[in-house]
C-alpha cells in the first residue's frame, strides 16, 4: 500500500473515462479486468452499425482496453478494397477450404456428396441462406491464396439479403465491380481473377480463427461484432459490443473537446496539464 508521499507525488487522473482500477499512468502496461456486468442497449443492429461508423479505430480500440480485451485485432495484412472504408456490423463466420481435399474423392464419394446438396442445399447457397440484416461475412479460407474465394456476383446477392460488409482473409476477384456497389465495404488479403484450383464452403456461422495482430489467431465467434477502418479491423466480443460502443462515444466526445482546445492554440504546458499524455 503507498504512503502519503507517495500519493501526492503521483499526478492525478486526467481522463474521465478511465476507472480507479487503471489510471491513465498505467495505459497501456496495465490491463484492465474484464467487465462483468456490461451495459445493454435496446436498438436494431442497425442503429449500432450507424453508431459505430461514426467512431474511428483508435477510440474503438481504448474501449476494448477498458473493456479488459487487447488480443482481438486482425492481422494487418487484410486490407480495404476502398481507401477510408469503415466496415462495422454482426459477424457471420465462414469456414472455407481449398479443393484439394477432393482430388481424391472416389464416384461413389462424389454422388453421395451430389444428393447431400440436392436435399440439403450447397454449402455455398447455405452461406447466403444464412445472411441477415446487419451481417459481415468473415471468411477463415486456412490460409489458402491460390484463387479467388468471393467475386462481384456473390457481393451483390448478399448484400441483396441485408450483408452490410465482407472481410475476407483469402482471395478476391472483380474487384473493380465490387468497388461499383453503393455502400459495401469489403476488406482482403489480396486479388486475384484466378478462380480455377477452387475453394469450398467447409461450414457456416461456426466459430472460426482469422489471423491475429497480437497473437497468431483471433477468434470469431458467431454474433460477435467486427469493426474496422483506415486502422485496421477489430473483433468485439458478443457480450461487450454494447459496453464498447458507449465507452468508444464517450472517448470520441471527449477527445473532440481535445481537438477544438489545441486547434485554439491551447499552449503545450496546458494541454499536458489538462489531459496528461496524448
Amino acid at each position: 500500500m503507498k504512503n502519503q508521499s507517495e500519493k501526492e507525488i503521483l499526478p492525478e487522473r486526467k481522463l474521465p473515462f478511465f476507472t480507479g482500477e487503471v489510471s491513465q499512468q498505467d495505459y497501456p502496461i496495465k490491463i484492465p479486468k474484464k467487465t462483468e456486468q456490461p451495459r445493454k442497449l435496446e436498438i436494431s443492429d442497425i442503429e449500432r452499425i450507424n453508431r459505430f461508423k461514426r467512431l474511428y479505430g483508435g477510440c474503438v480500440c481504448d474501449a476494448l482496453f477498458l473493456c479488459g480485451v487487447v488480443d482481438t485485432i486482425i492481422a494487418h495484412t487484410i486490407k480495404p478494397l476502398r481507401e477510408h472504408d469503415v466496415i462495422a456490423g454482426r459477424c457471420l463466420p465462414i469456414k472455407w477450404h481449398s479443393l484439394a481435399p477432393e482430388t481424391h474423392l472416389s464416384i461413389k464419394e462424389k454422388n453421395r456428396r451430389i444428393k447431400e446438396w440436392e436435399k440439403y442445399s450447397s454449402p455455398q447457397k447455405l452461406m447466403h441462406e444464412a445472411v441477415f440484416p446487419g451481417s459481415v461475412l468473415v471468411f477463415d479460407t486456412g490460409g489458402d491464396r491460390q484463387a479467388a474465394q468471393f467475386g462481384e456476383m456473390s457481393c451483390r446477392l448478399a448484400k441483396s439479403r441485408g450483408c452490410v460488409g465482407v472481410v475476407n482473409s483469402g482471395m478476391t476477384r472483380d474487384a473493380k465491380y465490387i468497388l461499383s456497389i453503393n455502400d459495401f465495404p469489403y476488406f482482403t488479403y489480396g486479388t486475384t481473377p484466378n478462380a480455377y484450383g477452387g475453394w469450398r464452403v467447409i461450414d457456416v456461422n461456426v466459430p472460426i480463427y482469422m489471423p491475429g495482430h497480437l497473437r497468431y489467431y483471433v477468434t470469431v465467434n458467431p454474433n460477435d461484432f467486427i469493426f474496422g477502418d483506415d486502422d485496421g479491423l477489430q473483433i468485439i466480443p458478443s457480450p461487450l459490443v454494447d459496453e464498447v460502443l458507449l465507452k468508444a462515444e464517450e472517448i470520441f466526445t471527449f477527445e473532440e473537446k481535445e481537438r477544438e482546445l489545441i486547434r485554439e492554440g491551447l499552449p503545450i504546458e496546458e494541454v499536458y496539464k489538462k489531459f496528461g499524455d496524448l
